[in-house]
C-alpha cells in the first residue's frame, strides 16, 4: 500500500473510533499532495459533519464531485454536507441521483431517507426510503435505527420501538439504538407510567457504558431524573390541597388525607428509585445536591414535615399547614423546572420562555394564597390578601421583564454577529 493509502486508511479507523480531529489532521497532508483523492475528499467531508463544520464539508464534498460527478459516494457525501446546511431540497434532489446510480445499494436509500427526513413534509417518502434500506440490507442496525426515526417524526412511537429492538437485536451495544429506545420512554406524557420512566434512564445510562462521549445520553438522563421530580412535587401540591380542602368538613378526615398524602407521595418517589440501580440512584442524589434543586430538595422535606405534623396537630392548625405544604409543593415543581430550565440551557439547547406558563402558575399560587386566607377568616384577611396579591404580581411582571431584556440582549448580540 502507498503511503498515501496507508493515511487515508489510518484517518478511516480514527473516524470509525469516534476521533474525526485526528481523522482530519490525517486527511490534510494527503489532500495537499493529492486534492483529487476520492477517498480522501469523502472521508475529509465525514470528518468535517461530524466536527459540526458544514461549510467546509460541503466545500470538500463539491470538489469530490466535481472529481467524479458519475460518483453515487461522493454524491452521498454531498447530500450529507447539504442536510447539515439546512439546504434540504437540494440534499434530496443529489441524494436521488445517487439512487439512481446504485439503485440496489441500501446506503444510497437511506442516505435518501435522512435527506427526506430534513423535509418534515416529506416524512412519508422518507418511510418509503427507509423501508427498502432496510429490505435491501436487513443486517444492518443503522438502518432499523434509521426506519425507527422516521416512524418516531411519524408519531408511531411502537413501530419506532420494534424498529430499535431489532437493530439491538443486530448489534446489542448499539448506543445510539439505546439511546433512542430509551427517549421513547423518558418522552412519554403519562407521569403515572413511572416504570417506563425508570427503565428509560435506565436505558440512557446503559447508552453512555457503551458510549461515554455521547453528550446526548446524559443530557437526557438527567431530563428523565428531572421530570421525575417534578412528578413527585406537582403529586404532593395536589394531595396536600385536597387535605387543605377537607379542613372545611372533617377535622378527621384532613387528618387522614395528610398522613396518607404524605405516604402516597413516599410511596410513589420509592417506586421509582427502587428501578433504578445503584449508579443511578447515586446520580439522582447528585442531582439533588445540586444548584437550584437542593433548594427545592429541601422545600420538599419541609412540606412532608408538615403534612406529618398535621396528622397530630390541634385542628386550628391544620388549615394553615396543609395550605403551607400545598403552596410549597407548587413552589417546589416551579424550582425543579427552573433547574431543569437552567440545565438544558447549560447544555446549549435554546428554550425559549414559556410566559404563559409562568404567569399561569402565579395565577395559581395567587389564589391559592387567597382561598387559605379568606378560609381561616382573620380580621385582617382582606389586607393580608391585597399585599401577597401585589407583590406576587410585581414579582411575576420582574421575572417577565427579566426574560424579556435577555432574550433581546441574545437577539441583538446574534444580530450583531451575523453582520
Amino acid at each position: 500500500m502507498t503511503p498515501v493509502g496507508t493515511a487515508v486508511a489510518l484517518a478511516a479507523v480514527q473516524f470509525q473510533r469516534g476521533d474525526p480531529d485526528a481523522a482530519a489532521d490525517t486527511l490534510g497532508p494527503v489532500l495537499a499532495a493529492e486534492p483529487d483523492n476520492i477517498r480522501a475528499l469523502v472521508l475529509m467531508t465525514h470528518a468535517q459533519l461530524a466536527l459540526k463544520k458544514p461549510e467546509l464539508a460541503h466545500q470538500v464534498a463539491q470538489q469530490a464531485v466535481r472529481v467524479a460527478p458519475d460518483s453515487a459516494e461522493t454524491l452521498g457525501a454531498l447530500s450529507r454536507a447539504l442536510t447539515g446546511l439546512d439546504r434540504h431540497d437540494e440534499a434530496i434532489e443529489v441524494a436521488q441521483r445517487a439512487t439512481r446510480l446504485e439503485p440496489d445499494n441500501a446506503y444510497r436509500h437511506n442516505r435518501l431517507a435522512w435527506a427526506l427526513l430534513g423535509d418534515r413534509r416529506r416524512a412519508v417518502e422518507a418511510e418509503h426510503a427507509a423501508r427498502l434500506a432496510v429490505q435491501l440490507d436487513p443486517n444492518e442496525a443503522d438502518f432499523r435505527i434509521t426506519y425507527a426515526m422516521v416512524m418516531k417524526q411519524l408519531d408511531y412511537p411502537d413501530r419506532a420501538r420494534q424498529a430499535l429492538r431489532d437493530a439491538l437485536a443486530l448489534e446489542p451495544d448499539n448506543a445510539v439504538a439505546q439511546h433512542e429506545l430509551a427517549t421513547l420512554d423518558v418522552v412519554h406524557r403519562n407521569p403515572f407510567a413511572l416504570g417506563r420512566l425508570a427503565r428509560g434512564a435506565s436505558g440512557l445510562a446503559g447508552a453512555l457504558r457503551s458510549d461515554p462521549r455521547q453528550q446526548a445520553s446524559k443530557f437526557m438522563l438527567d431530563v428523565a431524573l428531572r421530570r421525575f421530580l417534578v412528578y413527585t412535587a406537582v403529586l404532593l401540591a395536589v394531595l396536600a390541597y385536597v387535605g387543605w380542602r377537607m379542613t372545611e368538613f372533617s377535622v378527621t378526615g384532613a387528618r387522614v388525607l395528610a398522613g396518607a398524602s404524605a405516604l402516597t407521595t413516599v410511596a410513589f418517589a420509592a417506586y421509582f428509585v427502587l428501578r433504578l440501580d445503584r449508579s443511578l440512584r447515586t446520580y439522582l442524589m447528585s442531582v439533588l445536591t445540586h444548584g437550584r434543586q437542593r433548594i427545592a430538595a429541601i422545600g420538599f422535606a419541609l412540606c412532608l414535615l408538615l403534612l406529618l405534623t398535621a396528622t397530630f396537630a390541634p385542628a386550628g392548625w391544620l388549615p394553615w399547614l396543609l395550605g403551607a405544604a400545598a403552596l410549597g409543593g407548587f413552589a417546589v415543581r416551579l424550582l425543579t423546572v427552573s433547574a431543569t430550565n437552567a440545565h438544558v440551557r447549560a447544555a446549549g439547547v435554546g428554550t425559549p420562555p414559556d410566559r404563559v406558563s409562568v404567569v399561569l402558575w402565579w395565577v395559581i399560587i395567587v389564589c391559592m394564597v387567597a382561598a387559605i386566607l379568606l378560609q381561616i377568616g382573620t380580621a385582617d384577611a382582606a389586607w393580608w390578601f391585597s399585599a401577597v396579591a401585589l407583590t406576587l404580581v410585581l414579582a411575576a411582571f420582574a421575572c417577565l421583564a427579566v426574560i424579556v431584556r435577555r432574550r433581546r440582549a441574545r437577539r441583538d448580540t446574534f444580530r450583531g454577529i451575523r453582520r
